[in-house]
């Protein structure tokens, strides 16, 4: 399939990622949501090289033979790979391109809500503490952390009523008084 740059993304954005990967081509990991929320990056890693082994002797017609394993090594020693975080550090990393290392600013640029709400900064904001509170709260502490005991507790604040959404809005009016 083919991403059209031009309309997933305001045209800032667009033209910086059109100027990052150029005419390079790349293959989506196509992994079932279980595996990636159960288990660690390094498994996304190894269920990645899986698929590009075998669309490769795929489409060449090999067998998974010694044949294939020349090629297949050339290709992957020269192949990008977009990891989507950064190691964490060595006595809380489980392997490589873990959620808990996503930075927050590739996350919102991720959850693209600037994009979705560009005059509302609130909403925007509100969209972004939501996906953040899915993703780092539940998924990564609260399988990370053996069923997250605790951490419910930081994430409070998003899940209930309007707190955090009044609270987002009276900021916003705060500073459009005072600056």
């Amino acid at each position: 399939f083919v991403l059209n740059l031009d309309k997933l993304f305001t045209p800032k954005s667009a033209a910086a990622l059109k100027a990052a990967v150029g005419k390079s081509m790349w293959q989506a990991v196509h992994i079932p949501t279980t595996v990636s929320r159960t288990c660690d990056g390094g498994t996304t890693s190894r269920w990645s090289a899986m698929q590009i082994g075998m669309s490769f002797i795929g489409a060449y017609k090999m067998c998974a033979g010694e044949a294939a394993v020349a090629d297949l090594a050339f290709a992957a020693k020269h192949a990008g790979v977009i990891q989507m975080a950064d190691i964490l550090p060595a006595r809380r990393a489980r392997g490589p391109n873990e959620p808990g290392g996503i930075k927050f600013g590739h996350f919102c640029d991720m959850v693209q809500s600037d994009r979705k709400y560009p005059n509302d900064p609130v909403r925007s904001s509100l969209e972004i503490v939501a996906a953040g509170t899915m993703l780092f709260d539940q998924i990564w502490l609260g399988s990370y952390m053996s069923g997250g005991v605790g951490f419910t507790q930081y994430a409070t604040a998003a899940y209930t009523d309007n707190i955090l959404d009044d609270f987002t809005q009276y900021g916003v009016d705060y500073i459009k008084k005072r600056h």
